[in-house]
């Protein structure tokens, strides 16, 4: 297989408006290259990674089955991506399908409930006992956009919903909340570390080979193509996450190349009006354009 194209790639990123980490890996012959792939970065829905894990997790430990039905609550914001936000009578989900709904569409009432069952501890203790302590999930993500509005504290409900969009539109998005920051509130990743954790994905050791297959393929339902595919022909299989929310931008995945799986973890937080999902979706061109020129898209 070719080289990465690494000047290229590294280019890219300190010409970034802002800061950008990745971390690209061939799953086959082991050559990695990361860029500030130690440093975190918020994450916005690519911590919905982590939840996923840490239910495989307790089903493979027998707390819980996939197939275990649960009310949802109504405690949680009904604010941002999804479908579970429309949902006014409490439907009862199974934990596979709330799964399934986060990773497809990034569903965030699916994510917080599934918070609210698995826990934030346990998940944070799993990401430490596999070797990622920088693979942090600090918030729900109805606290995360709470604290946008400076209502870090106030509970999920639909009357704190309009609450935040009023002071939203009123006194705008606060950027120095702890949502955009390396905060111990909020949802972190370093690259390098989300990378190595989808690299053992992809070759069946995360909890284990049944597990990581689940996980592979909860990762492939993405309905999302506007970073790591946007370049790709629609014909390369991609199991990834992504994650968007202002000048938040992240991508995580497995591109299935002919050559065999690449894995690319890629974190853009913007100084200003700069495009991340641009400078991941080009990254990846890059990568992919190099190992794989016939699965760039044409034009």
């Amino acid at each position: 297989m070719a080289n990465l194209p690494i000047r290229a790639m590294d280019r890219l990123a300190a010409e970034f408006d802002g800061r950008m980490g990745f971390y690209v890996e061939d799953i086959n012959s082991g050559v990695a290259h990361g860029y500030c792939a130690d440093e975190r970065f918020p994450t916005a829905s690519v911590c919905k990674v982590c939840v996923m894990v840490e239910l495989f997790r307790q089903v493979a430990e027998g707390a819980c089955t996939l197939g275990d039905r649960h009310r949802l609550a109504g405690s949680i914001s009904r604010h941002g991506s999804g479908t579970l936000k429309w949902a006014v009578d409490g439907p009862e989900l199974s934990l596979r399908d709330y799964c399934r709904l986060m990773m497809a569409i990034s569903d965030n009432v699916a994510t917080d409930a599934l918070i609210g069952l698995l826990g934030l501890e346990a998940i944070n203790a799993t990401m430490q006992s596999l070797g990622y302590p920088n693979l942090h999930t600090g918030a729900t993500l109805t606290r995360f956009h709470y604290a946008m509005a400076g209502m870090a504290d106030a509970p999920g409900s639909p009357e704190n919903d309009q609450r935040m969009m009023e002071r939203i539109q009123a006194y705008g998005i606060d950027r120095d909340c702890a949502s955009f920051a390396d905060d111990p509130a909020n949802n972190l990743a370093a690259s390098g570390e989300m990378g190595r954790l989808l690299g053992r994905l992809c070759r069946g050791e995360i909890i284990d080979a049944e597990a990581s297959v689940g996980m592979v393929e909860m990762l492939g339902l993405a309905a999302n193509r506007d970073m790591i595919p946007r370049y790709l022909d629609p014909g390369v299989d991609i199991a990834h996450k992504f994650g968007s929310s202002g000048r938040i931008k992240a991508d995580v995945g497995i591109v299935y190349l002919p050559g065999g799986p690449l894995v690319v973890s890629a974190f853009a937080l913007a100084a200003a009006a700069a495009d991340g999902a641009a400078a991941i979706a080009e990254l990846t061109r890059l990568a992919v354009g190099a190992l794989a020129p016939a699965s760039v898209k044409e034009g």
